[in-house]
């Protein structure tokens, strides 16, 4: 009985792994845009934050992923809403688990879900009444959607583009726009 319960589980394990694709990897850059304590949103363009972003995972199959990433996003001149501007940065790692839907052989759409580990820092005087600086290591939840659009002869080559929403503290309503490349090994 034993045999069988481990022959029967290691069958479901390689059929489940029979279309994995890999590892891949990659980066992205884009901007971000965030509430700040204040409950001021900042839409101006030139507040935007820049986001750069490194990016590793494993594709179990062609419905499913798990990935990694170090997403970095800062702006030394965002403009806090009262007496000018702010230096405000967010770096993190990622985790999280992809649900991916291929609409043809070179187009897919994902979500994804996960969570982050990281920190946020805010330094100007005024937005938190004399204080010079607010840093604030996170832990929280992400979610965002995104495409894949794949090409070359096996499908090696990746252009993505995500959006994602961070749930932090010190950067309330924080979200990303990326676009960038990854390599499917």
């Amino acid at each position: 009985m034993n045999k069988f319960t481990i022959l029967f589980g290691v069958s479901l394990f390689l059929a489940s792994t029979a279309h994995a694709e890999g590892f891949y990897a990659g980066g992205s850059v884009g901007f971000a845009d965030a509430t700040l304590r204040s409950n001021s949103q900042f839409d101006d363009p030139d507040d935007r934050l820049f986001v750069i972003k490194g990016i590793g995972g494993y594709r179990v199959n062609e419905f499913f992923a798990v990935e990694g990433t170090i997403i970095g996003a800062t702006n030394d001149e965002y403009d806090d809403g009262f007496d000018g501007e702010a230096d405000v940065s967010f770096g993190a790692l990622t985790g999280s688990f992809l649900g991916i839907i291929p609409v043809d052989e070179k187009f897919e759409l994902y979500v994804k879900v996960g969570g982050y580990v990281g920190e946020s820092e805010v330094d100007d005087g005024f937005l938190f009444f004399g204080a010079n600086s607010v840093e604030e290591d996170e832990s929280g939840l992400l979610w965002g959607a995104g495409s894949f659009i794949n090409f070359g002869s096996r499908k090696q080559f990746t252009i993505r583009v995500d959006y994602e929403e961070f749930d932090t503290n010190t950067l309330d309503d924080f979200w990303a726009v990326n676009a960038g490349f990854q390599y499917n090994f």
